[in-house]
């Protein structure tokens, strides 16, 4: 009768094992890892705002958020929240939503795997874009806070559904064109610690804080 038991407990305790993920080599749970960097936001030297980039990973599913707040004066004063939220398993991109609230104006935008393809629905400050993307997406804009880009890499802008090549323009330097704009990321080792995203009006940085 106990011999039984003990059978039946065991038994249990492997069912109770794979519904919290534990492996079946003992009772060690999938580890989850968790990252958040701190940026600021620099216009002409002059802090505008901050950026959080978050990651969180739990078995093979992957998490990871930019979110930024930024306020200054241009002939009136403008404000902008802007969020960018992106799903991968594995390596590959599952869906990216990005959101902008503004006084100038809310924009949404999302890109979603649909077994073969992506469907894209983008729109930011004059631009729209709903064209499918048929290659599979291993990098986008906010990848490149947690993971080291390769040259010749393809990504995606989570903002605007728009494919990009990755170029190395100097040792640890990469660089990507996104509608007719050129941003640059500078690593530290395998660390970003500053990003030059050009504007037509003026180039801002975003620099790590801790």
């Amino acid at each position: 009768m106990m011999e039984e038991a003990a059978v039946k407990f065991r038994r249990f305790l492997f069912a109770f094992g794979i519904v919290l993920g534990w492996g079946l080599g003992g009772l060690s749970p999938i580890q989850a890892q968790s990252i958040t960097d701190t940026y600021e936001i620099r216009v002409a030297g002059f802090k505008i705002g901050d950026l959080k980039a978050k990651f969180f990973q739990i078995g093979e599913k992957q998490n990871l958020q930019l979110q930024s707040q930024v306020s200054f004066w241009f002939f009136g004063k403008i404000y902008l929240d802007h969020e960018i939220n992106c799903d991968y398993r594995g390596q590959q991109l599952i869906t990216s939503e990005v959101s902008s609230k503004s006084n100038r104006g809310d924009f949404f935008s999302k890109i979603e795997w649909d077994e073969n393809y992506y469907r894209v629905d983008a729109e930011t400050y004059k631009f729209e874009n709903s064209k499918a993307i048929s290659q599979v997406i291993e990098g986008s804009t906010a990848k490149f806070y947690f993971e080291k880009p390769k040259d010749g890499d393809f990504i995606v802008s989570e903002t605007f559904g728009l494919m990009s090549e990755v170029e190395e323009v100097e040792q640890d330097v990469f660089e990507i064109e996104i509608n007719g704009n050129r941003n640059r990321f500078y690593y530290t080792g395998q660390e970003l610690t500053k990003v030059v995203i050009q504007n037509p009006i003026k180039n801002y940085v975003i620099q790590k804080v801790n």
